[in-house]
């Protein structure tokens, strides 16, 4: 089995990589978008933690998301669920540098909770841009432990060049964590048999068109609504 491509460990502040600093305008999901209907309210509660990476592989020119295009996609399937939203579904954003200025704890996906959610959706100023993925997934994991009557799901959005000391262990426990995992994989170059079964994965490549990563969380976020469907992708 091969193993992940790796980044030199060398670790620089995000707004030093090229993404969006903080109070830049925020990049726009592209009119016309249409992901699909929300449906109705889950009549279990649940619980979906978005997790970022914000490493230099992603967020440097060169990266697989240099403009942060993912936050702005994140929050418009978001803003879809939360017009119908209850108390008992919650949402949560982390980042790989948690804890930072950028997490938001579990609040309900509604109209009020969204304006927390959206706090979380930019570069945290005082995040180092890390690749390794160990302690943030253990603060996730955490997350769901704490919400057990939650039907938990972890959309993890990373390109997986990571630099964990053993980045095919830190993959492998993904299998631990207590609810779904949704690998939202920014790089068409990873081999996604590096995944341990059951994980859902969608590959968002250099030619993804404007919406793939929205769609992504979307699929994620209605999957206990009655009556919700996803719009394939062009």
């Amino acid at each position: 089995m091969s193993r992940p491509r790796l980044l030199p460990a060398k670790l620089l502040p995000s707004r030093l990589l090229g993404g969006n600093p903080p109070g830049s305008p925020r990049p726009v999901v592209a009119a016309g978008v249409q992901l699909g209907h929300a449906g109705r309210p889950s009549s279990r509660p649940t619980l979906t933690i978005a997790l970022f990476d914000n490493s230099g592989s992603v967020v440097a020119p060169s990266g697989t998301d240099p403009a942060s295009q993912r936050f702005a996609e994140v929050e418009r399937a978001f803003e879809l669920v939360a017009r119908s939203g209850t108390s008992g579904e919650l949402a949560a954003v982390l980042h790989f540098d948690s804890p930072c200025s950028g997490d938001v704890l579990p609040v309900p996906l509604t109209r009020r909770g969204l304006e927390q959610l959206r706090s979380g959706l930019r570069l945290p100023p005082d995040g180092a841009g890390s690749s390794v993925l160990a302690p943030s997934l253990a603060r996730a994991v955490a997350l769901a432990q704490t919400h057990p009557d939650h039907a938990a799901t972890l959309v993890l959005l990373s390109d997986f060049q990571l630099l964990d000391s053993d980045p095919l262990a830190v993959l492998a426990s993904l299998a631990a964590f207590p609810g779904q995992v949704h690998a939202v994989v920014l790089d068409h170059q990873i081999d996604t048999a590096l995944f341990p079964p059951g994980v859902t994965i969608s590959r968002i490549g250099d030619r993804a068109q404007p919406g793939a990563v929205a769609r992504a969380l979307f699929a994620s976020l209605v999957a206990h609504r009655p009556g919700s469907w996803v719009r394939p992708e062009p």
